[in-house]
């Protein structure tokens, strides 16, 4: 017993959806040219941000404060 296996139609004879189709998008390229990347970097200085594990210890002990107040009384 041999089987024989069918062949699979394509797709001029079983349309699909036209939104499923192939199509090449031609609006991104290797023709167009972008700004490098490190042009635009930053470097953070060294003091820039040392205060915020300051601020957030005191908020957190705030929190906790406020906390132990609700709880008690």
């Amino acid at each position: 017993m041999s089987a024989q296996t069918p062949e699979r139609p394509t797709t001029q004879d079983a349309p699909l959806n036209p939104a499923l189709h192939r199509q090449i998008d031609a609006s991104h390229g290797t023709e167009f040219k972008g700004t490098d990347p490190m042009k635009t970097v930053s470097v953070q200085d060294p003091d820039e941000g040392r205060s915020w594990p300051m601020i957030w210890a005191v908020v957190a002990i705030i929190c906790v404060a406020l906390a132990v107040y609700y709880v008690v009384t």
